[in-house]
């Protein structure tokens, strides 16, 4: 299920009706997530309404993926990151079209308080408080061979 476009009766559309594409790029897209990992542990950082999410953001005029994830793990996580990978894109049953990258940690640093996250933390596995229940986070390591996904049909 690379496209995250499954068939079956009853529930709501798998991913809530998103399209994942692994191993592919869009042709425009307006923000960029980071699977952000210290070593084998998937890194997230909690925000202040929310819950845990892997930093990311929309792309600012004049930035390529590469800058982007830099800068929003940077400013959401106080993360330095090492090379960065481009994964895939998924796109929201609206429209809204991400792009996923992969890195690790070079670094962190402490939060400045300036951006919407209040902790960074280091998992074995997902979470199950994620600021969103759609499935996308979990089926892309899956999907991308990351550590850190929980056991199929847990639901994170």
């Amino acid at each position: 299920m690379r496209d995250g476009e499954t068939t079956g009766a009853g529930g709501p559309p798998p991913l809530n009706g998103a399209v994942v594409r692994i191993g592919a790029m869009p042709e425009h897209h307006d923000s960029v997530v980071c699977l952000l990992y210290s070593g084998r542990r998937p890194v997230l950082v909690r925000h202040r309404d929310r819950a845990w999410e892997f930093p990311g953001g929309h792309t600012e005029e004049g930035e390529d993926v590469d800058a982007t994830a830099r800068r929003e793990a940077r400013e959401e996580a106080g993360a330095e990151l090492g090379e960065v990978r481009t994964v895939g894109f998924y796109v929201l049953a609206g429209g809204h079209t991400t792009v996923v990258t992969h890195a690790q940690v070079r670094a962190l640093r402490p939060l400045t308080g300036e951006f919407e996250t209040v902790e960074v933390r280091a998992f074995d596995r997902l979470p199950a408080d994620l600021s969103w229940d759609d499935g996308i986070y979990a089926h892309l390591l899956r999907e991308s061979g990351l550590p850190g996904a929980p056991p199929s049909g847990s639901g994170a």
